[in-house]
């Protein structure tokens, strides 16, 4: 059975950038690594971490996404590094890219940091033309055959932060390259648009123990208009929390997530969508698992006493 004509659009829109090529995600706050490069070696300890994301189930060749990332400071320097591979999936196209970061963190005030990053790496895009049914069975553009091809791509970014706020601006596939599966046929107007991203956040301490953080996600694509996803966490204790999102014209999510022992970290949002897709599918659901490496307890020197 052929994919859905749903399937053929998310893949020709996402080309040709009319609409946000890269993922999504709901918690975004809990991996800003994967959005900004200079957001490596924030932390204090090397952090490890995969997202998972299954959009508008109940869909037939619905968008997944898969992240697996680690970033961290790198000893006695004002440096972090990091990198991640990603898979995703829509229909009979899919994304495989691996990316790395360096970050250089700056000294502006005893309680304030900024951080500058860059990152470089390569997607694959692969498109299975066996599962796509085109009007034109002699169109060009696409095969019965598995496409591919791999580019390269860049990027930047800059990263505020203290422990009470944070605020960033970061600019992946800055290169633009054009996606060309073919080296005869240079007609395709398909390219990696640039994206730029903002991303800004609070933390205040209403009572002892309890925090309040809004938060605020900002994406412009050229030609789209800009868009957004706001968000408000009550973080109890630093270990247990509860969030709401509203994502622009697409979805209202819902989340919650527990630290264990400043080791282990989980995360699960719920987007219900708000636009005309909403009749055709149950929501979209995300997981986020992570563990972070605490700094080794510095060893004492054995103490012995002459008698």
């Amino acid at each position: 059975m052929k994919r859905l004509i749903f399937s053929l659009v998310c893949v020709l829109g996402s080309f040709v950038g009319l609409a946000q090529q890269l993922p999504q995600y709901t918690q975004y706050f809990l991996n800003d690594f994967t959005i900004n490069p200079a957001v490596a070696g924030t932390k204090e300890a090397w952090v490890a971490q995969s997202n998972n994301r299954f959009q508008w189930v109940g869909i037939t060749d619905a968008p997944r996404t898969y992240v697996l990332s680690l970033n961290g400071p790198v000893r006695n320097m004002n440096m972090g590094v990091g990198g991640y591979v990603f898979t995703d999936v829509t229909g009979p196209q899919r994304r495989t890219g691996a990316s790395i970061s360096y970050s250089y963190h700056l000294k502006i005030t005893e309680e304030i940091k900024l951080g500058l990053g860059l990152t470089f790496g390569a997607t694959q895009f692969t498109i299975d033309g066996s599962e796509i049914e085109l009007k034109d069975p002699t169109d060009v553009a696409l095969s019965s055959t598995n496409q591919q091809v791999l580019l390269p791509d860049g990027g930047a970014g800059l990263h505020l932060y203290s422990k009470d706020f944070w605020f960033g601006i970061s600019a992946p596939q800055l290169l633009n390259n054009k996606v060309q599966f073919y080296d005869d046929y240079d007609e395709t107007t398909a390219r990696l648009a640039r994206h730029y991203f903002l991303t800004a956040g609070y933390n205040f301490e209403v009572i002892d123990d309890l925090v309040i953080q809004p938060s605020v996600f900002v994406k412009y694509i050229d030609p789209l208009p800009v868009q957004f996803d706001a968000t408000v966490r009550g973080i109890y204790k630093e270990t247990v929390w509860l969030g709401l999102s509203y994502r622009m014209d697409d979805a209202v999510g819902f989340m919650m997530g527990y630290n264990f022992n400043d080791n282990l970290m989980f995360g699960y949002a719920y987007d219900m969508s708000t636009s005309e897709i909403q009749d055709y599918n149950t929501g979209s659901h995300e997981l986020m698992l992570g563990i972070k490496f605490a700094k080794r307890a510095e060893r004492k020197p054995k103490v012995t006493t002459e008698e």
